[in-house]
């Protein structure tokens, strides 16, 4: 497709596995300051960014190839010079936006929006999902691809586009909030997912008790040792005497 054969495609197909894990492993330490809906909205933005270019890319300046490129008779478009550069780096962007927001925002959301008394049920429904669809879109691909070519990344855009879409209307904000309001996040008396935000009061305000109990517990403590101290030299000074 970007005419890249031999060595150097096994390379470039190495190279985005790399990226995925590296900047996946990045996001460990920045997802709870950015908070859920953020990392999704605006990744499936991204993402529709980069499927548009590459389509668009593709669709300008790409070649037919009935028989196949390099034999594959799946890719029938060839991309060469500058555009294909372009289609490279773009692809590697996708995978960089990707491991930075959807892929582990997904499986966080997924853990956090189920009560624990069927939270593994729920994480397992989730994980047989994604299998199963990573199986029917590795079957739709290829022959997706020989009929409508360029138009696929399109599709892919038009698709991020729309889930982004779903994410404000239906996804609320899950990010410092305890089990309890999570719960009313998603029942019939809960704000609507837009209005929702990081954070959470009621976590907040049980920090601060938490933290204002343990300092009157060392204030009691060091007063307790002070009047000790006072009663111990007391007695000695009594006993000289």
């Amino acid at each position: 497709m970007a005419n890249l054969s031999g060595n150097v495609n096994l390379i470039a197909g190495g190279v985005q596995y790399a990226l995925f894990i590296i900047f996946s492993s990045i996001m460990f330490f920045f997802v709870d300051k950015i908070g859920r809906r953020t990392l999704l909205i605006y990744g499936a933005l991204a993402m529709a960014f980069c499927h548009f270019v590459v389509g668009g890319v593709m669709g300008a300046n790409g070649v037919s190839v009935p028989e196949g490129v390099n034999g594959d008779v799946n890719i029938v478009i060839r991309v060469t010079g500058p555009p294909a550069h372009t289609v490279i780096a773009f692809s590697y962007l996708l995978i960089i936006i990707y491991a930075l927001t959807l892929a582990p925002i997904c499986w966080i959301y997924a853990a956090e929006v189920w009560p624990l008394e069927t939270r593994a049920t729920g994480m397992g429904i989730a994980a047989i999902g994604n299998w199963l669809f990573n199986f029917a879109i590795g079957l739709f691909i290829p022959p997706a691809f020989r009929n409508i070519t360029h138009g696929l990344f399109l599709l892919f855009g038009a698709f991020c586009v729309l889930a982004a879409v779903q994410f404000w209307f239906t996804y609320p904000e899950t990010c410092g909030k305890t089990i309890e309001e999570i719960e009313v996040l998603f029942s019939n008396q809960g704000p609507c997912a837009w209005k929702t935000k990081k954070g959470s009061e009621r976590l907040h305000e049980e920090i601060n008790a938490v933290a204002t109990a343990q300092a009157k517990g060392v204030a009691r403590d060091s007063i307790e040792k002070v009047i000790a101290k006072d009663s111990a030299q007391h007695n000695e000074k009594a006993g000289v005497v």
